[in-house]
């Protein structure tokens, strides 16, 4: 109330002072003067940190450049924008699509597995109980390489976790292998759910196969690598970008073959 009155008497003494047009003129240049512009930021879905334009193309460039030799192409998808009074918020996602020549040639050098024995390991899950090729040996195995900032590795988790809940009741066994260390994979599976068995740190392990993630290796009964696919094909909506699907026939002959 008090704020109210002052600032009438403040009009009062204008116009007594410049005039009712002069007034006016004042009044449109406040108007017309800029408001603060808000900010821009973007936040990945995996991390609470802001990060500028500049940060997010510096982040997808080093992505790019680490993908290059598996023949992907990053680019971050946002998901959703909070606008705040001083701050546009961008939240997005890093997505990986490969190219079709490299994708053949990718698949190429993976086939050169098929028919062979998996490598032996040993080797300490999240929990550190020690997982093994001789423990595997008599039971249908499915290895995926991944790594946690892994855009095509984490946009098929959904469909590889509602796969990991059908066979639930079977001797499938389900592992995840990657090369981040254990405490990265820990804070990364606080956030999103991956319903595998975790073994972190296997860098050496996992370079034997390939340098283009995400990997799916399918092991049957007698250890033998019967099939190899790359990522799940993934359907978006053209106008959210969210999934609506999955083309998995793939992933399921796999798993067929290797229960046979």
């Amino acid at each position: 109330m008090l704020a109210g009155r002052c600032w009438a008497a403040f009009l009062l003494r204008a116009m007594a002072s410049y005039g009712f047009c002069s007034l006016l003129a004042f009044g449109l240049l406040l108007l017309s003067a800029p408001a603060r512009s808000q900010v821009v930021r973007y936040r990945n879905n995996d991390s609470p940190k802001l990060w500028t334009a500049i940060e997010v193309d510096t982040f997808v460039q080093q992505m790019n450049r680490r993908g290059r030799s598996a023949g992907y192409e990053f680019r971050a998808r946002i998901n959703k924008t909070i606008t705040r009074a001083d701050t546009v918020i961008h939240e997005y996602n890093l997505h990986g699509t490969p190219t079709r020549a490299a994708e053949l040639a990718h698949q190429q050098q993976l086939q050169a597995w098929v028919g062979k024995p998996l490598p032996a390991f040993s080797l300490p899950d999240l929990q550190g109980q020690r997982v093994s090729t001789q423990s595997l040996r008599g039971k249908p195995v499915v290895v995926n390489l991944w790594f946690t900032t892994c855009g095509p590795c984490i946009a098929e988790m959904p469909e590889l976790n509602r796969i990991h809940r059908e066979y639930a009741t079977t001797d499938v066994v389900f592992l995840a292998l990657t090369f981040d260390k254990k405490e990265k994979v820990q804070a990364f599976l606080k956030k999103r759910p991956y319903a595998f068995r975790h073994i972190a740190g296997a860098t050496t392990y996992c370079d034997q196969f390939t340098s283009g993630y995400p990997t799916t290796l399918f092991v049957d009964r007698t250890g033998i690598i019967r099939r190899v696919l790359g990522a799940i094909p993934i359907r978006y909506d053209a106008v959210t970008n969210k999934p609506t699907g999955a083309d998995d026939q793939a992933f399921y002959a796999a798993l067929k073959q290797i229960q046979e």
